[in-house]
């Protein structure tokens, strides 16, 4: 369920001629059932919504009197948040004869009566502020309004704002609009509110929003992706200068592109974008890459060392609203590494059922726990939307992994295996199915292409410059010596009869090869510059292929005597050993 709590204004929303008729009561039975929290938001008094609506019992939050009286019906606790009227007040209205209700804060009155009630107020020296409910007029604290009462109802329930959709219909649910997430009207609504809502449901007072509710909320049918307020800005168009943004709920987004080509950098700039836009991110990190983020306010950062780390770290989700994590895997040994990233995407799964959060989650090298022999299926809800994942292997991803990505975030792309798996996952984008092999190899670095569907579902590839990013991106190259490459870019050695002698998947594997393989098999590689060109084309090291160039040199000039053991200690020394 994308909703985890439906708010909801009384009159003119839910209720026509001060009732909830019977299938507004059975659509609100349905979503708790479906397991979400109601709240009922209300600028009546609290003794006459008491006398009015016979199921308060229905919510788990009441906002009467404008905001400024609080009621949770399963304990019975009420919490005033004003003082009540003062009595000189109510007895000056009284004297000039202005009819009023009282609540135990507001003072509810006709709007005609504004007037005389500001003469009555400036007499007797009291500060109250004017609300306006269509034909009413209130009078409340200063502060106080529906906004700020459903805040501290959400506080209360541990619920985000992002979570909330609210339904209103007149001038003082503004307010309250302005503290959810979401936002629906009926038909019937005022212009205003209409306005600032993300969808108007046909129809007219309760039965409108009965009908939405057991139709397209509970369906999950609302096209939360196009919301044009919800959005993630990214840069600007490169020809236009046009500004680029993302959907922030609802989508899953690939992020991949060659090692070393700005991918993880973006990938930290998306979750800068999502923490300052309030989101709860987890970012599950398997090589180190995200420390740095944890200079961000609301950010912690933990290295994990087992399952109960992983889930002790996301106990935070739990406890702080505005909470995001970065979980750092590198210390541990690869092989661990799936079992504790399953143990987190269970922890994160039971989390988003029971509260909603986290609202997106990140995972780095999503390759190596993604691929058919991962994390088990169960444990992953990808089709729930709010994933991130971010590869330079992007092929090695299971079927039903890559079939829920709706948006591609792309920087350059040279492996001819992975140009041809975007090539068949983005069908029909430009003039050919080949466009990522004429686009992606050259893009600079700096540039990104995002690939996203309209409004129609027609993807749209799109060229972008990405804004500034808060914290720099810190990149740690050790990663890479233990990254497997598919079996096309493996390095083979061989004799000079081309024979196979031996096969190396990773740089620390090349290391191991290198001396082991006999000194001619070195000679003839060494003489057609292929560990220099292998280590560029494939890891994209320009510093380490310069220094296996300048070995090589050496060797041929005999300041070397033994080059297997010169390249050995040259990746040990860039890379460190292997984990």
């Amino acid at each position: 369920m994308f909703f985890k709590a439906l708010a909801f204004d009384f009159d003119g929303t839910l209720a026509s001629d001060d009732r909830i008729g019977p299938g507004v009561r059975e659509a609100l039975e349905r979503a708790r059932q479906a397991g979400l929290r109601l709240i009922l938001v209300t600028g009546r008094t609290f003794f006459e919504l008491s006398r009015v609506c016979d199921c308060l019992e229905f919510f788990e939050a009441v906002v009467a009197e404008n905001g400024a009286v609080l009621y949770y019906p399963g304990s019975a606790m009420i919490r005033d948040q004003g003082p009540p009227p003062p009595t000189r007040l109510l007895a000056e209205l009284d004297r000039r004869g202005i009819s009023y209700q009282v609540g135990r804060v507001i003072v509810g009155a006709a709007r005609g009566d504004e007037a005389p009630i500001r003469e009555a107020l400036a007499a007797v020296g009291v500060n109250r502020v004017h609300v306006y409910n269509r034909t009413a007029l209130m009078l409340l604290p200063a502060g106080v309004s529906k906004g700020t009462g459903v805040q501290n109802a959400l506080r209360f329930l541990g619920l985000s704002f992002h979570d909330v959709l609210a339904f209103g219909d007149a001038e003082n649910d503004l307010p309250f609009f302005e503290v959810c997430g979401w936002r629906a009207c009926p038909a019937d609504g005022m212009a205003l509110v209409k306005e600032r809502a993300d969808w108007i449901f046909p129809g007219e007072n309760g039965a409108a929003v009965a009908a939405a509710v057991v139709g397209p909320v509970l369906q999950g049918l609302l096209p939360v992706q196009f919301s044009a307020r919800h959005r993630i800005p990214l840069g600007w168009a490169a020809e236009t200068s046009e500004p680029v943004a993302i959907p922030a709920r609802g989508v899953n987004v690939l992020i991949h592109g060659d090692p070393l080509s700005g991918k993880s950098w973006l990938a930290g700039a998306l979750v800068e974008r999502l923490v300052a836009a309030r989101y709860a991110v987890c970012v599950i990190d398997p090589e180190g890459d995200y420390q740095v983020l944890s200079r961000l306010a609301p950010v912690t950062w933990a290295a994990i060392h087992s399952e109960q780390d992983m889930v002790r770290l996301l106990t935070r989700l739990e406890r702080n609203l505005g909470a995001s994590v970065i979980a750092d895997l590198s210390a541990l040994p690869h092989a661990r590494k799936v079992d504790v990233i399953e143990a987190g995407l269970r922890a994160i799964g039971d989390l988003r059922r029971r509260l909603g959060r986290p609202h997106w989650v990140l995972l780095d090298e999503a390759h190596y726990s993604l691929h058919r022999e991962g994390v088990a299926e169960e444990a992953l809800a990808i089709e729930e939307r709010g994933f991130c994942l971010v590869t330079y292997l992007p092929s090695w991803l299971r079927e039903r992994v890559v079939k829920t990505m709706d948006v591609y975030l792309l920087s350059r792309v040279t492996a001819p295996e992975e140009l041809a798996f975007l090539s068949v996952s983005l069908p029909g984008i430009g003039s050919s199915g080949d466009w990522p092999a004429a686009m992606l190899p050259q893009l600079p670095r700096g540039k990104f292409v995002v690939v996203q569907p309209d409004p129609s579902g027609v993807p749209m590839a799109l060229t972008f410059v990405a804004a500034a990013r808060e914290t720099m991106h810190v990149r740690h190259v050790k990663k890479y010596a233990d990254s497997q490459v598919p079996p096309a870019r493996r390095f083979f050695f061989r004799d000079h009869d081309g024979r196979v002698i031996a096969a190396a998947e990773s740089l620390h594997g090349f290391r191991h090869a290198v001396v082991a393989v006999p000194g001619d098999v070195l000679e003839y590689h060494a003489d057609r510059g292929d560990f220099s060109r292998w280590v560029l084309d494939v890891f994209a090291d320009r510093e380490l292929a310069r220094q296996l160039e300048k070995s090589v040199a050496r060797w041929r000039r005999g300041e070397i005597p033994d080059l297997g053991r010169a390249i050995d200690r040259l990746i040990l020394n860039r890379y460190g050993p292997e984990t």
